[in-house]
């Protein structure tokens, strides 16, 4: 069965009305709820949703201009993509629109046509450009999955680690860098330098408070916003996969030895120029940041690793 959907405008025009319009919300657009997640569309006056807001997640999806993301050196697949993807500045509820503080970020993304979250994903690939704040620390640029240590190359590398620089988190406690690791990001610290670092998203050490948590299995567990494919300890049904929407939280069982654990993170992007749902994350094997197939494809679909192994996604 198909979401319902209800226009919450529709008795103004039965009636003849003139319904009030909050000075933050734009009159040239109207809004509609859908469920299955509950969410919020945001239509123009031709009929385009022109964005989606879902409950309890900080993450709005935009319709803005086309743009390809591409990665030839490790994948003959693009994704061409209208979806902007930006970080509210407080999770989604029914009536946003008339809510202060999401009726101007709303009114602003609607227009906005800087960096959201996909494009700042890919700012961490092989051979990205350098960029550097005013103190001179280096924000984005190629990142390293780990270093090597005995042989071996290491997780745990967060944002702090890339940055060199320490972190103190809302009331209280500070993350200091470690210097071995510095240029790095493993998967889920790969999340929250794009998320909360660049895109503002709140972070926090464990699962708890709205925050992005420091490990991917506490992501899945208890982390932020909306379960969109509940975990059953199998590979979800193919159907499940489109209830996806751009900048979904993917989470992977991908390490057997560890039990049920779920021990990778991944942003997905959207379907591929082969129809495939293709997703970013850092990979140990890659070392780094990778929209890419090598060592297996970045999608959810055919008998690849990682496919076999999706188990969550949450949109937070």
């Amino acid at each position: 069965m198909k979401p319902s959907v209800v226009a919450l405008s529709i008795v103004a025009v039965l009636f003849g009305l003139v319904t009030p319009v909050s000075a933050s919300s734009p009159p040239q657009y109207h809004y509609e709820r859908a469920e299955s997640p509950g969410r919020t569309l945001v239509i123009s006056e031709s009929g385009t949703t022109v964005a989606t807001l879902t409950d309890g997640s900080r993450t709005g999806v935009f319709r803005g201009p086309s743009r390809t993301f591409s990665e030839p050196e490790a994948t003959a697949a693009t994704v061409t993509t209208r979806d902007w993807v930006r970080v509210a500045p407080l999770p989604w509820r029914l009536g946003g629109e008339h809510d202060a503080a999401l009726g101007r970020w709303l009114t602003a993304m609607l227009t906005d046509r800087s960096p959201d979250v996909l494009a700042v994903a890919m700012q961490y690939r092989r051979g990205t450009e350098n960029l550097f704040d005013p103190r001179g620390v280096r924000y984005a640029g190629r990142a390293f999955f780990g270093p090597m240590v005995d042989g071996e190359r290491v997780t745990d590398s967060d944002f702090t680690d890339y940055l060199g620089v320490p972190w103190t988190y809302a009331g209280g406690g500070v993350q200091q860098p470690d210097p071995i690791r510095k240029d790095s990001l493993d998967c889920s610290g790969f999340l929250r330098m794009v998320y909360g670092y660049r895109a503002g998203f709140p972070l926090g050490l464990s699962g708890s408070d709205g925050r992005l948590p420091r490990q991917t299995n506490d992501i899945a567990a208890a982390g932020p916003g909306t379960v969109i494919v509940p975990n059953s300890g199998a590979q979800p049904p193919p159907e499940s996969l489109a209830r996806l929407r751009a900048g979904d939280l993917l989470l992977f069982d991908l390490d057997p030895e560890d039990g049920p654990l779920i021990d990778h993170s991944a942003i997905y992007l959207g379907l591929d120029s082969a129809g495939r749902p293709r997703f970013i994350s850092s990979r140990k094997r890659y070392n780094g940041p990778t929209m890419g197939d090598r060592n297996g494809p970045s999608v959810l679909t055919g008998d690849g690793v990682f496919a076999r192994v999706f188990r969550v996604a949450r949109r937070i």
